[in-house]
């Protein structure tokens, strides 16, 4: 089996006449309207967003922790690859609110009143649920309305929408994690490599797309990623996958395949070679020995 090609969501969505848009400069209003076919998928988005689920909802899984969201909650995810589930029938309808790295970095500089120093900035997951106040539950129907207007708001009007919404998340006191990751943004030190690649390493990215989201050079990440882990990025990959794959296969009932679609893999042979090569049994024989062992236990 082989992996499917990651989609590009912000291309996917920007100009599609199939969702109705506002937007003004680099900042985008969608409402996105669009079932989600099949599941898993994988995708990667070029700027950071928001999503605020009015109809439908879906389930966002990292190597940690995974999220559900339905209809009525909100998340803002981070820029980078994401996968994400289908749980509920019916459509999957959202409000996607997209902003980059540095319209976020000005209006925190800017227009809060917030004070903080590099190392009081806590690390986060690249899926930051948000909890919604009255403040903010009017604020994503009143974007809402706007898609029902005859006439589009000025764009003076949406720029600012655009900052209400930052300032309402970093000065509500009530999303301290996605205050942090906005802090960490504004902030002028190179991102981290430890969460950045602990949150994306089972996704099949190219190293020049991990040193992008680093912030980095590729000549750069890969001295500075030397330098933490004494190994090179592509070593520890492989590692930090198939480690994955093995606890997967312990303590999941996913087949090999899937397995090794959900670990990065491009298809189910190069990860039955590596995963015989690193623990010197094939990932069938593991799970099938595992199985015995257990069933001994019980007996």
């Amino acid at each position: 089996m082989k992996r499917k090609d990651m989609v590009h969501f912000y291309e996917f969505v920007e100009h599609n006449f199939l969702f109705k848009q506002l937007s003004v400069d680099d900042l985008l209003f969608t409402n996105y309207d669009c079932p989600l076919v099949g599941s898993p998928v994988d995708y990667y988005a070029k700027k950071n967003y928001f999503c605020y689920i009015y109809v439908g909802g879906g389930r966002w899984k990292t190597p940690t922790e995974e999220y559900t969201l339905k209809a009525g909650d909100a998340a803002f995810l981070k820029k980078g690859p994401h996968r994400v589930y289908k749980i509920l029938n019916g459509d999957f309808c959202a409000l996607l609110i997209f902003v980059p790295d540095e319209f976020i970095a000005s209006v925190i500089k800017n227009d809060c009143d917030l004070e903080f120093t590099a190392s009081n900035i806590q690390n986060t997951d690249c899926v930051i649920p948000l909890n919604l106040d009255e403040t903010l539950n009017d604020y994503f129907e009143t974007l809402l309305h706007y898609f029902r207007l005859p006439k589009s708001p000025s764009k003076s009007l949406l720029k600012i929408k655009f900052k209400e919404l930052i300032v309402n998340v970093a000065t509500g006191g009530n999303n301290p994690k996605a205050t942090d990751y906005f802090k960490e943004i504004s902030s002028s030190r190179k991102k981290a490599l430890k969460p950045i690649m602990d949150e994306h390493y089972l996704f099949n990215l190219k190293l020049k797309e991990f040193a992008k989201l680093s912030g980095r050079s590729l000549a750069t990440f890969n001295r500075d990623f030397l330098k933490l882990y004494k190994t090179t990025p592509g070593k520890w990959l492989k590692h930090k996958r198939l480690e994955y794959g093995r606890f997967l296969l312990e303590t999941t009932d996913l087949n090999v395949n899937e397995v090794a679609l959900d670990i990065g893999f491009e298809n189910t042979s190069h990860f039955i070679k590596s995963f015989k090569a690193q623990y010197q049994s094939s990932p069938l024989r593991f799970k099938k020995q595992l199985m015995g062992k257990q069933l001994h236990k019980r007996g």
